[in-house]
């Protein structure tokens, strides 16, 4: 079976010429590039596409649509940002708990609470980070 590269970068003469003409549409969806093709196809499709564009409900959907996955975005990139820090804090607390520290010294030097501390310690690690338990006393 052959594989066939779809960009409309290759010469007419590789692929069919309406596929071609398809995919140079695709890359510049305009009244001008609709109106060079010979293809029925494509003029059909362009209408359909001015259409969609023309419509209001259809442009309301599609921003609504977009602010969604922003948000989405954001709230997850928050949540990794406090994932990151969470661990960081717990990185340092067993560090500092296998250097002789005790919790209220840890809590006191990182001004976190001593249930924080004490919670951050008894965690079990992430397999993935490498980290040790800490192994309260």
């Amino acid at each position: 079976m052959q594989e066939l590269n779809l960009t409309s970068r290759f010469l007419f003469d590789e692929v069919p010429r309406e596929l071609a003409e398809f995919l140079h549409y695709l890359e510049e969806t305009t009244d001008e590039r609709a109106a060079s093709t010979n293809s029925q196809r494509i003029k059909r499709i362009h209408r359909r596409v001015r259409k969609v564009r023309l419509s209001e409900e259809v442009g309301v959907k599609y921003m609504q649509a977009w602010e969604e996955k922003y948000y989405e975005r954001e709230e997850g990139k928050e949540e990794g940002r406090e994932e990151g820090a969470r661990n960081k804090l717990r990185e340092l607390a067993i560090k500092k708990y296998h250097k002789g520290m005790s919790v209220e010294e840890i809590a006191d030097w990182t001004e976190e609470s001593p249930e924080l501390i004490r919670q951050l310690l008894e965690e079990k690690p992430d397999p993935a980070s490498g980290q040790e338990p800490g192994e309260i006393r």
